[in-house]
């Protein structure tokens, strides 16, 4: 269940403005936020701001660093609050409590109510993800209805901090150890450089009130444990400023990933094919040559196939390094295909010389060539689809098969068939007694259990068996068509006819048949 309200300020309701409002502006907690501010660009003058309003000591401060700030920017500040219906109704309490805060800085409130746990049940999440999840897009959504130019969160210096040491221990790269961005578009993130211990000695010693989550002290989630236990252990044992090494760890790791980023971009502009969906708003599919994405160096690498992936599937959430790691060990060029399930319908093939980062609904839609790539997954189990009938007398190309096919019916008796020429058949051409060919003809990719009589056998032969003994690669075997009447396959486009569909001296008509590669 979603509830959603929208609070007007009381036009009775006092602007609430502390009397030293000039000194606490001047104070080096509001200073320090002001300068991350300006140093970022996060604000323009004149900016309508969305502020993420929980009512804990983060949000709170910064709706008030931000309220101080209002007049000198002529900023336009709104409140959003989600109540998560948690804690046996004191999130509900939470709610009441920004809704009053709101009221008297005068800042309209847009209030929403959501049974969370039941939300994250119905969508198979965690509670703390669905829940990051869920504030998310309710923040993106009352930005749109309010016009706003920037989503202004909490996070602070510590968040940095218990993030960076997350992700490290879970063995992050230099992307995720880069830390909380403090722009991430429309989001800004002002109190990134300020310490949560400041916030909360300026919330005391201007007796302003906040609300307090006690799940934040219990150690049962990863963060908790981190900032409960292992932070305060390395201070307290190895270095109290441990702190501000680590932020600037994250300041460094932040440029230097900036750079991979801009260096990858790059590369990966120059060497892929990208091709779009059918409303052309997005990537379906991001094509990489094999043989030059190895001539990158590692991180390098790592990145062309992040960038692709963040290409096609639009961000890089719950995208883990082990999902990159999975595709550089089946980066060899030939070997078997591979497929990489990265994350719901994002997926990675590596085909031939090819590797392709891909939307399997977004594929589905794209016009030639590339819709093979998801058809053929299961090759093995043969599950192909994609049967097609032959309109004998007539070219058409088949893109799955990257070929043309030229089919039409010649005359023994007539001048059509050239008996001198029979010598010169090459592979790519068949010549089959019409007369022996149960109509239609189609074509399709091969299927596990496909059998037929190769040309010269008296005896029947796997399909499979065929593909091994003429050293077909397998991520070449779906490349090859199979063409079959009602019956029976006739010819195995590229290598063999079928034995039982010879041309003999009895034969008055012929079927011919010819491929051409692109």
């Amino acid at each position: 269940m979603i509830l959603i309200s929208v609070c007007l300020p009381d036009e009775k309701s006092l602007k609430m403005e502390p009397e030293n409002s000039e000194d606490i502006f001047r104070s080096n907690i509001i200073s320090n936020v002001t300068k991350t501010i300006n140093c970022s660009s996060m604000l323009n003058e004149g900016d309508r701001v969305l502020i993420s309003i929980s009512g804990g000591p983060d949000s709170t401060f910064l709706t008030y660093a931000l309220h101080y700030l209002k007049a000198r920017m002529d900023l336009t500040l709104f409140g959003f609050h989600l109540d998560h219906m948690t804690r046996n109704g004191e999130s509900g309490k939470d709610a009441l409590f920004v809704k009053d805060l709101c009221g008297k800085l005068n800042i309209e409130l847009i209030k929403k109510k959501v049974d969370v746990k039941k939300w994250c049940r119905e969508n198979k999440k965690t509670f703390q993800e669905g829940a990051r999840i869920l504030r998310a897009e309710m923040l993106a959504e009352a930005s749109v209805q309010l016009g706003t130019d920037k989503i202004a969160v909490g996070h602070n210096a510590d968040d940095n901090i218990e993030t960076f040491l997350m992700r490290l221990i879970r063995g992050a790269g230099v992307k995720g150890l880069a830390g909380i961005k403090p722009v991430d578009g429309k989001l800004i993130r002002p109190l990134i450089n300020t310490y949560r211990e400041d916030i909360v000695k300026f919330l005391k010693k201007n007796k302003i009130s906040h609300c307090t989550d006690r799940t934040n002290i219990e150690n049962i989630y990863f963060r908790n444990k981190i900032r409960n236990i292992l932070v305060p252990f390395i201070r307290d044992n190895f270095l109290s400023a441990f702190k501000k090494n680590v932020l600037r760890s994250i300041e460094i790791l932040r440029c230097e990933n900036d750079f991979i980023k801009s260096y990858s971009e790059s590369k990966l502009n120059k060497i892929a094919a990208f091709y779009k969906s059918v409303d052309s708003r997005s990537t379906a599919c991001v094509k990489i040559p094999i043989e030059k994405l190895d001539t990158l160096g590692d991180a390098a690498k790592r990145r062309v196939l992040l960038r692709s992936i963040e290409k096609v599937k639009g961000n890089l959430e719950n995208v883990k390094s082990r999902n990159v790691e999975d595709i550089i060990k089946n980066l060899n060029i030939g070997g078997e295909s591979k497929n990489i399930c990265i994350h719901e319908k994002i997926k990675v093939a590596k085909e031939g010389k090819y590797v392709y980062v891909y939307n399997a609904e977004g594929i589905k839609k794209l016009p030639g060539r590339l819709k093979w790539i998801e058809e053929c997954r299961n090759e093995e189990n043969g599950s192909f689809a994609g049967e097609e009938q032959i309109e004998v007398g007539k070219k058409k190309r088949y893109e799955k098969f990257e070929a043309e096919l030229l089919s039409k019916i010649l005359d023994v008796s007539g001048k059509d068939l050239n008996f001198s020429c029979m010598d010169n058949i090459n592979n790519m051409e068949a010549y089959l007694d019409y007369d022996k060919i149960k109509f239609p003809v189609r074509v399709r990719r091969w299927k596990k259990g496909d059998r037929f009589y190769p040309l010269g056998m008296m005896k029947e032969k796997k399909l499979h068996d065929f593909f091994i003994d003429c050293k077909v690669p397998k991520h070449l075997r779906k490349m090859v068509p199979i063409f079959l009447d009602k019956e029976k396959i006739i010819w195995v486009g590229k290598h063999r006819i079928d034995d039982r569909a010879k041309m003999s001296s009895s034969t008055c008509k012929v079927l011919y048949l010819k491929l051409f590669n692109n």
